[in-house]
């Protein structure tokens, strides 16, 4: 009896550790389907005589990604780069839209950056980030590079960015981040095989 309690222990230990690595694959294929982006691939070239940060306009350097992007620089030096917005930059997905996106924000005048998110029916939310709003709003200083995300399962079409000053120039965006409802949550996917391993597991001790 003692042999065949360990010889189905090993049984068990098997199965569990393959479970684990096929969790563990299926959840980096998943994360391997966000898209992320930082801009430090991308090398600025400035003008020699009159630098300026408009030098290197973004618009379809992340087609490939199903982004396009207009009213919007990419600054810095290699690998330090982000995305400089105008008044009025936009985030605009091609293809499968994205169900969920985020990014780090950074107000250019410490106002408030507005963003508004479509879908393909319109306007589906207006958001705002900490900075000066109005005069009847409690001031809050910008924060430097403040998490900003936002969700919406019929899809995001495309993402106006503004500052409330309306200046030339609004926001430094970094570390963007989209992904799409074809991936399936890692949770969701944690639970079916922890039930999968319940299963298994009464199976053996009923085989004991």
């Amino acid at each position: 009896m003692r042999t065949m309690s360990i010889r189905h222990c090993s049984k068990a230990t098997k199965y569990f550790a393959s479970l684990f690595i096929l969790c563990v694959s299926f959840t980096s294929t998943n994360n391997a389907l966000a898209t992320f982006i930082d801009f430090d691939e991308l090398d600025p070239v400035y003008d020699e005589v009159y630098p300026c940060w408009c030098d290197n306009p973004l618009t379809d350097q992340y087609l490939s990604k199903g982004l396009l992007i207009s009213g919007a620089w990419v600054v810095g030096l290699k690998p330090f780069n982000s995305m400089l917005t105008s008044d009025g930059a936009t985030l605009s997905f091609v293809g499968e839209l994205p169900t969920f996106f985020s990014m780090n924000v950074t107000s250019a005048h410490d106002d408030a950056i507005i963003i508004n998110i479509y879908g393909n029916s319109g306007l589906i939310a207006t958001k705002h980030t900490s900075g000066w709003l109005a005069p009847d709003v409690e001031y809050v200083p910008a924060i430097p590079n403040e998490l900003f995300s936002f969700s919406s399962t019929e899809g995001i079409h495309h993402v106006d960015i503004d500052g409330n000053y309306n200046l030339r120039t609004g926001a430094y965006i970094d570390n963007l981040t989209y992904t799409y409802s074809s991936v399936p949550e890692p949770s969701s996917l944690l639970l079916m095989l922890l039930g999968l391993m319940g299963i298994r597991l009464h199976r053996l001790r009923a085989a004991q």
